[in-house]
Order: structure tokens, then C-alpha cells, then sequence
């Protein structure tokens, strides 16, 4: 009963950890890499909370095979801390470039977990990490246990790195995340260092494993898992709004040209970080009460609430603001568009229709006029 009270954060977490694993195999029925890489974050940080409360319990027992069970505790604990930090990395690698056959080239970041694993084999013969007294079985630091704080620091430092380097290849509200990601299993080291017998070190872990779960695989069903933007189900939803209310409104359907040549040439990572990009520029380009949405591949939708718009208006400031961006793929961006306000018993499809072959004739219209350009 005094271990578990002891040892309760680490119970509660574990707690938690077995009810989000639930959660996930009941709510998610399509199996991804990314949540694969999340099951191996939760197993590993449930071993390493019931291996620390062993290392304690075995501390000083004195039965046949105790020293084994104290040694060996203790080996995988320290082992278990550059392991559970490179599958971060590689869950957030995965995050932003998308690519699992990165990840195995990686090999899964774990080059400091074949370090520490070096370690430990001469920790056998030297107590470089830590010690076990034979005939006490009383487990005592070595001379350079701060060495290991220091690989597994220098690990997540190298993570806020990585993340700031590629910053640019996904949404801004995503780094933050992983930032905080990071940050508390620092703060948890942190607080643990001044206190052993405080044990946030892996709780904390399971923490920013639940921050990664809410924020990044239990998306919301009103948005489009890409581009952050609306769903066509949202759209639907909000324009049947807006008719039922009888409230006056446009929509502006937008259409990527040559976006098809994009991903062809540069291949579909690629195009999967023009899309975000020109998503982030309509949101910089909206300022209006309406909403945004992406319909499909390179089709997105405006919905602006309101009086009549000039569509001409609302084009010139997306183009300008692409214009400006820094990724020369986005910068070089054209589109196509077509605008229909709504009228009294019009219904959904009719509006869309009729926006579609606005779109359609704008963008003949330009390409004729391009042939024209190329051929003077």
C-alpha cells in the first residue's frame, strides 16, 4: 500500500494511458502510420512507469534473484529514455514530411539509444551510470549519471531544432503542439532532478502524449485533415444554414490550375505543401464573416455572408498575397474562379452549378488569352 501511494501518478497515468489506448481501438477503425507510431509512444511510456516503481521496490530486498531484478530494472529504465525520445521524433518527423520509408531509413532516431545501450554493457563491468551492491542490493549512482541527463537533453533540444528548421512544411498551430510536446517531458526531467522522489518524469511523457492524441489524430469532423480548412460536409451544413435563414450570401468557387503538373513534376508530398500553403493565403485573404473550405484535390469554396461582393476584388488580394510567399511553387500559383450570390428559392446545387460554370468559363477564358500571348 506505501508503494502505491508512492507510486500513484505513475498508476493514474498508466490509467490513462490503457483508457486512450481503448479509446483509439474502438473510435478508429482505419489502422495509420501515424497512430501505429502513438501506440508505440503509449507502450513504451507504460513499460517505463512500471519499471521505475520496481527499480524503488527491489532497492535493498534481499531474496534469491533480487540483485538480477534490481540491476536489471534499473538497465532498462535508463535504456527506455533515449528510445521513448527518438519515437517522438520520429512521430513528429512522420507529422511533418509524411513519409514512413524516411522514418525506417532513420532508423526510428534510436542512434542514441544504441549509444546508451553501449553505455550500459560497460556499466556492467564500470558503474558508469549507476551500481548495485552485490551483497545489499542497494542501488547507488555512478560517477557520470549526469552524462545520460545530458544525451537525453541534448535529444529533445535537437527536436526543437528539427522543428524550427522545418517549420515552413506544415501549420504554424502544429509546432506549437509539438513544441509543447517536448516541453513537458523536459519540465518533468527537470523537476525530477531536483527531487527523486518526485516522479513527473514520465508522467509528463503521457501527458504530451494525450495533447498529441486530442490535437492531431482525433480531428474534428468539420475539417479537411490536410489543409485545416472547412470540409465539404461543413459547407453543405452552413450553406443550408444560411438558406433556411434566409440571410443574403455568396460563394466564390475557387480551382488551382495546373495543379495536376505540380504534383506530376514534384510529386504529391509536394503538392500536399502547395495545398497548405495556398490554404493558409485564402485565410490571410478572408477577413469577412463567411467561411472557408476545401472541396476536394485543388478545389476550394468562400462563403461570405453579407450584401454583394466584388469576386474580382477578393481574387486580387489572394494573388497579391501569393505574390509574397516565400515557397517559389506557391508563388507562382494561378487559379480560377467563379461567383454566384444567392437569390430567392435557389437551391445548394443550383448555386454551385452556376459558380462552376463561371469557374469553368473564367478559366477557358484565361487560357485562350495565354495562347493568344505565347503566339504574339
Amino acid at each position: 500500500m506505501d508503494y502505491l501511494v508512492q507510486f500513484q501518478l505513475n498508476v493514474f497515468a498508466l490509467v490513462a494511458l490503457v483508457i486512450l489506448y481503448a479509446i483509439i481501438k474502438m473510435r478508429s477503425k482505419i489502422e495509420t502510420f501515424s497512430k501505429k507510431m502513438l501506440k508505440a509512444l503509449m507502450l513504451t511510456s507504460g513499460i517505463a512507469m512500471i519499471l521505475e516503481p520496481l527499480t524503488w521496490i527491489f532497492d535493498g530486498m534481499l531474496f534469491p534473484g533480487a540483485y538480477f531484478l534490481e540491476y536489471s530494472t534499473n538497465f532498462f529504465l535508463f535504456l527506455i529514455g533515449p528510445v521513448l525520445g527518438g519515437l517522438m521524433l520520429s512521430y513528429v518527423d512522420y507529422h511533418i514530411f509524411k513519409d514512413p520509408k524516411r522514418i525506417y531509413k532513420k532508423g526510428f532516431y534510436q542512434h542514441l539509444s544504441v549509444l546508451t545501450f553501449a553505455v550500459l554493457i560497460v556499466n556492467l563491468a564500470y558503474p558508469v551510470y549507476f551500481q548495485v551492491d552485490p551483497l545489499s542490493n542497494k542501488f547507488s549512482s555512478g560517477d557520470f549519471k549526469d552524462i545520460h541527463y545530458v544525451v537525453l537533453a541534448s535529444l529533445y533540444l535537437y527536436m526543437i531544432f528539427f522543428l524550427l528548421k522545418n517549420h515552413k512544411k506544415t501549420h504554424t498551430y502544429i509546432i506549437n503542439i509539438f513544441i509543447g510536446f517536448f516541453t513537458l517531458p523536459i519540465v518533468g526531467m527537470i523537476v525530477q532532478l531536483f527531487d527523486s522522489k518526485l516522479y513527473f518524469s514520465w508522467t509528463s511523457g503521457v501527458l504530451a502524449i494525450l495533447v498529441a492524441y486530442i490535437f492531431l489524430e482525433s480531428t474534428t469532423a468539420e475539417e479537411d485533415f490536410l489543409t485545416k480548412l472547412y470540409n465539404r460536409h461543413s459547407y453543405e451544413v452552413y450553406q443550408k444554414h444560411l438558406i433556411e435563414a434566409g440571410k443574403p450570401f455568396g460563394i466564390m468557387l475557387i480551382d488551382l490550375n495546373y495543379f495536376k503538373e505540380i504534383n506530376d513534376e514534384h510529386g504529391h508530398q509536394r503538392g500536399d505543401q502547395v495545398l497548405i500553403g495556398f490554404s493558409q493565403t485564402l485565410k490571410k485573404s478572408f477577413d469577412q464573416k463567411g467561411l472557408i473550405a476545401r472541396l476536394g484535390g485543388d478545389e476550394f469554396i468562400i462563403v461570405f455572408e453579407g450584401g454583394q461582393k466584388n469576386p474580382d476584388e477578393i481574387a486580387g488580394k489572394i494573388d497579391r498575397l501569393l505574390r509574397k510567399h516565400e515557397d517559389p511553387l506557391i508563388k507562382q500559383l494561378s487559379f480560377s474562379y467563379g461567383c454566384e450570390f444567392y437569390h430567392h428559392h435557389q437551391s445548394a446545387d443550383q448555386m454551385y452549378t452556376t459558380a462552376d460554370e463561371k469557374m469553368y468559363q473564367y478559366k477557358r477564358t484565361s487560357k485562350s488569352m495565354q495562347q493568344q500571348s505565347e503566339m504574339i
